[in-house]
């Protein structure tokens, strides 16, 4: 029976408080699962591994235990295992605050007293386990259903949220030594319903305060503040709560007249009578405003293949709609159905983005109807399809890219430079830096399942320069960075077609199933070799397939400038005046 981690607390609390007036400090067992094993199943993987679990006690319940200590902790553990340990975390991939080798490990409840206790400062907290195991052993009990906080489990150090994949609650428990005062009423959480907003827009807070004493508590009222100044009282007198009640309070700011950058909300409780804890009456959450955005191109992947006689259509209601538009960078990973000729190992990693066939695409890795951003359009239209591409291309990109792409006897040269707005690294501290190369017009061996006509394949996916996640930017200053990547051209490729495709994304949120977060902006470039550029007139240049310098696919050389032209005598580059 699933069991949530407040229900458990409060009844834990019940339980010790007529004896807390009688001691200063009192036990308060903290976690998601119940003591009794019966009943419980075992989890492990069937292979040897370095196998961690946690559980994360978030500061919504950390708030009431603040001043006190977590002394120990309790993991259920089953036979097979070696070198168990616990730990506390403030981030699953951070150094632990604390850490100590589990003595003499018995089947079931394992109750490890900390040679070195945690001052509880009311921050969240993830409690955990690392053993070895060999394949197959089953080293952790679990029970119940799931959900974010309970089923987190890394494999050789890398973290998933396995409450996905049916994992239950994993059977850890820390036990705080703390004193809960009569009177205490404190702010247990805030957020705003935007990362950042434009500095014309309205910012909406909301708060919950909790009664984090034994007994009842007397009303309060609530000020409010963007970066402590200009206090604003929102004028309600709230009523009393109960010991372990709730209540939420919301607020809107007007950000006329808020500089560019990183800003903060802060709200300040006035409680009505005695409050013996202070320090969680005040509770602050940041934000970020920006004045302009840069341009944004949108990343489309395509999951498509030879063998998929679906994909035809969707290729061509594709095209449809990226020919009305000028910013997309179109990528095909030939993977997902059956792997054919362009098929690259490469591409394989982004199938858990939710391909499970083809043709899916995703676009800039938005989650856009699911839980995961890859989607089928086939029974789509291109009106509706192109209001998708809208709703993506709304986003406000604070990052901008520049590419170029040489090939020089054998060897590519991709150069990407970047700059953002002065927040960007505050607001994504670990955004990676991603460059594909695409080759366009390429000849397949192999027909088309559908079109036994189509001979020749655009944004067919050639190589990955970064690792599959990307590779953190090469910063020169607090808001540029420049990388340049080098490999040899595949003797099958026509480097007079390829395009380098750079992006950028987000880091991946431990909530979800997919490997990397949102694609925060993207360029593209088509190759250019040292030799030089003809001039041509327009009306006596033949132009099948035509393309800006920067790779965008134009229908003609309509206006004077520099353009890359491919037909059957192969890639040119053109200058129209």
């Amino acid at each position: 029976m699933r069991r949530s981690l407040v229900f458990i607390l409060r009844m834990l609390l019940l339980i010790c408080w007529p004896t807390i007036v009688a001691h200063a400090q009192e036990s308060h067992v903290l976690g998601y699962c119940t003591d009794d094993l019966t009943g419980a199943g075992k989890f492990g993987i069937n292979a040897e591994v370095r196998l961690s679990g946690a559980i994360y006690l978030p500061n919504s319940i950390m708030q009431r235990y603040k001043g006190g200590q977590v002394t120990r902790i309790r993991v259920a553990l089953s036979e097979g295992i070696e070198k168990p340990s616990v730990w506390i975390r403030t981030s699953l991939t951070e150094n632990s605050k604390v850490t100590q080798s589990v003595g003499q490990m018995t089947e079931g409840w394992n109750e490890v007293t900390l040679n070195r206790p945690l001052d509880i400062d009311g921050s969240g907290l993830y409690v955990g386990f690392t053993y070895t195991q060999p394949a197959g052993a089953k080293g952790i009990y679990v029970q119940g259903e799931g959900n974010a906080n309970t089923s987190l489990l890394g494999i050789d150090n890398v973290w998933d949220d396995f409450h996905y994949q049916g994992v239950g609650i994993l059977c850890i428990q820390a036990v705080a030594e703390a004193e809960l005062p009569a009177h205490d009423l404190g702010v247990i959480e805030m957020s705003v319903d935007s990362d950042f907003y434009r500095s014309t827009s309205q910012l909406k807070a909301t708060a919950i305060v909790e009664n984090l004493g034994t007994a009842d508590k007397e009303g309060y009222t609530i000020d409010w503040a963007i970066d402590g100044k200009g206090i604003d009282s929102d004028e309600t007198v709230y009523g009393p709560l109960a010991p372990g009640e709730t209540r939420e309070a919301t607020h809107i700011f007007n950000l006329d007249g808020l500089d560019e950058g990183e800003h903060y909300v802060q709200l300040t409780l006035h409680p009505v009578g005695t409050d013996q804890k202070v320090d969680n009456d005040t509770f602050r959450t940041t934000f970020y405003t920006y004045a302009t955005s840069y341009d944004r191109m949108l990343l489309l992947e395509h999951f498509t293949s030879l063998p998929c006689v679906n994909c035809p259509p969707v290729d061509n209601l594709l095209e449809e709609v990226v020919d009305a538009r000028d910013d997309v960078a179109w990528v095909a990973h030939h993977v997902g159905y059956r792997n054919d000729e362009f098929t690259l190992a490469a591409s394989e990693p982004y199938l858990k983005f939710g391909v499970t066939g083809n043709p899916y695409i995703m676009l800039d890795r938005c989650a856009l109807f699911s839980e995961t951003p890859a989607f089928v359009v086939s029974t789509t239209s291109a009106e509706v399809l192109g209001t998708y591409f809208d709703m993506v291309a709304l986003r406000p990109a604070f990052v901008a890219l520049t590419a170029s792409l040489v090939a020089e006897e054998g060897q590519l040269t991709a150069a990407v430079n970047g700059e953002t707005r002065s927040f960007f690294q505050n607001l994504y501290p670990r955004a990676t830096l991603n460059v594909f190369l695409v080759e366009d017009d390429t000849p397949s061996e192999g027909t088309q399942a559908g079109d036994s006509n189509k001979r020749r394949h655009d944004n067919v996916l050639r190589a990955v320069l970064t690792r599959q996640s990307g590779d953190l930017p090469g910063w020169t200053d607090d808001t540029h960075f420049s990388q340049t990547f080098t490999t040899n051209a595949d003797d099958s490729w026509d480097v007079n077609r390829l395009r380098v495709v750079a992006f950028v994304t987000a880091a991946a949120d431990r909530s979800t199933k997919y490997p990397t977060g949102e694609v925060l902006n993207a360029t593209q470039a088509t190759a250019l070799s040292p030799e030089g550029v003809a001039n041509i007139p327009v009306e006596t240049t033949p132009t099948p397939r035509c393309y800006t310098i920067d790779g965008r696919l134009v229908k003609g050389m309509s206006t004077p400038g520099l353009y890359i032209v491919t037909d059957s005598h192969g890639s040119r580059k053109v200058v129209v005046r």
